[in-house]
């Protein structure tokens, strides 16, 4: 296994076997990090046309709506950086 910076919680590395159990453990990885919203969700670019009703409504279903738009970008780009370092080489392309 590899480990994903200093300190931080060992990520396992996948190589195309055992996706169910890799998966088990990436998933309380992302948690522990907060950002499973992320992983499941994605992130939503704000569309000027849309209603503020619905902007509203959305905003408060999700913890993300509560964050600025670079505190989003960051945690997106982490969760992102994440699953990127922990495929192996012949499967990340």
């Amino acid at each position: 296994m590899a480990g994903f910076g200093g300190g931080e919680l060992r990520t396992p590395i996948f190589n195309g076997e055992n996706y169910e159990f890799w998966s088990i453990r990436m998933k309380t990885i992302f948690k522990s990090h907060g950002l499973w919203e992320f992983v499941e969700k994605g992130v939503e670019c704000s569309d000027s046309r849309g209603t503020d009703a619905k902007k509203k409504e959305k905003e408060e279903s999700s913890d993300v709506g509560k964050m600025t738009l670079t505190e989003v970008l960051m945690k997106d780009a982490k969760a992102l950086g994440l699953i990127q370092g922990v495929v192996s080489d012949a499967i990340f392309p």
